[in-house]
């Protein structure tokens, strides 16, 4: 069952802001992510202004310019968004170990959370799959990173 996006809404949406960073690896189905995520953010409330986005050239880069998102920009959260196939990348497994493992390296030693929206598939037409239509990935990240700011919203107001 996929939420209503409405109800992944924090509190005060006026005080959240999110940060993107997101792979140009695969631009067409990258920017069809962030194109989502945005438009998911800004439905559930969020003001465009407090929306922030950087460019990385490949998922590699992504652990590393998430940190420095959330130093400089000091979002609510941070949604990493990539794409990396296995039919086109010698490194795959390691690309997909290297960076869910420093994003979970992130969530565990952060005040904020790093949403992980990294498309790792088999082919390129899974990835086109995924982020295109209902259920994109990008969507997805972008509700997920608003119930967690709602969720540290009610602990840090209870």
């Amino acid at each position: 069952m996929n939420p209503d996006p409405a109800a992944a809404s924090p509190a005060n949406t006026t005080d959240a802001s999110i940060g993107i960073v997101v792979s140009d690896w695969h631009k067409e189905i990258t920017n069809a992510l962030l194109e989502e995520a945005i438009a998911t953010l800004e439905h559930c409330g969020v003001d465009k202004e407090d929306i922030y986005v950087a460019h990385v050239p490949t998922a590699m880069e992504l652990p590393f310019a998430a940190r420095q998102m959330s130093i400089e920009q000091e979002p609510s959260a941070v949604i990493v968004l990539g794409c990396s196939t296995q039919a086109d990348d010698p490194m795959f497994a390691y690309v997909g170990q290297t960076v869910s493992q420093s994003l979970t390296h992130l969530n565990l030693h952060s005040d904020i959370p790093y949403i992980f929206g990294v498309l790792l598939t088999p082919t390129l037409e899974d990835a086109k799959r995924l982020s295109s239509g209902q259920g994109n990935k990008g969507a997805e990240s972008a509700e997920t990173a608003l119930r967690m700011v709602n969720m540290m919203y009610g602990l840090l107001n209870s």
